[in-house]
């Protein structure tokens, strides 16, 4: 197994790495415990390609277990969980949005996105890039490292905190309609990307 899979590491690459500032050392202590405990259930997934990923997965994982623990509800977690990320990637969702309002960006976006997420997944991912005409950038993704792993570790309901943050960096591109109708983590069939141009 690659070096950098460590509790440590993955918490500092997290997207949950500011929070952990915040902690108590005792709550600290015990989320890096869980971590290092899921790096060696979930070791074949552990593989370089999927370390952005699993960082995240493994963090979320760890942050909600050592909640529950604790005696704070389901509901309250979550909604920490998906705000941190959220507050996270808040430079990336504007990121998307000035890309998006470029001159000739979505032909591009068409060819580049499907193959980045094809590419840039590994172990524990398929997805399946889909022609629906040129106005449309589109792939399903029939197996997901997320749903397999909460699964596994008997919190599903944890997956769709991760499906909304697509909708957080997606849903409001200028020119650009994303939808998704169903996802893996929602117990559908697959998670299915469309990103249409709407003005043309």
């Amino acid at each position: 197994m690659n070096k950098s899979f460590t509790a440590k590491s993955m918490m500092a690459d997290s997207r949950f790495s500011a929070l952990f500032k915040t902690l108590p050392d005792d709550k600290l202590r015990d989320i890096e415990s869980r971590v290092e405990q899921l790096i060696r259930d979930e070791q074949e997934f552990c593989v370089p390609i999927s370390r952005p990923h699993l960082c995240n997965l493994f963090c979320a994982l760890a942050i909600y277990q050592s909640d529950l623990a604790e005696g704070i509800d389901a509901e309250t977690s979550q909604q920490k969980i998906v705000a941190t990320m959220e507050t996270c990637l808040a430079p990336r969702k504007r990121m998307f949005q000035r890309m998006a309002k470029l001159p000739g960006v979505f032909p591009l976006l068409r060819k580049l996105i499907p193959k980045m997420m094809m590419k840039g997944n590994g172990h524990g991912w398929y997805s399946v890039e889909l022609d629906l005409g040129k106005d449309v950038c589109a792939f399903d993704t029939r197996q997901c490292i997320f749903a397999t792993i909460f699964k596994k570790q008997g919190v599903p309901e944890l997956g769709p905190c991760f499906c909304r943050i697509d909708e957080y960096l997606y849903s409001e591109l200028p020119g650009i309609k994303f939808t998704r109708t169903g996802t893996c983590c929602r117990g559908d069939e697959c998670c299915d990307f469309r990103f249409e141009r709407i003005n043309k």
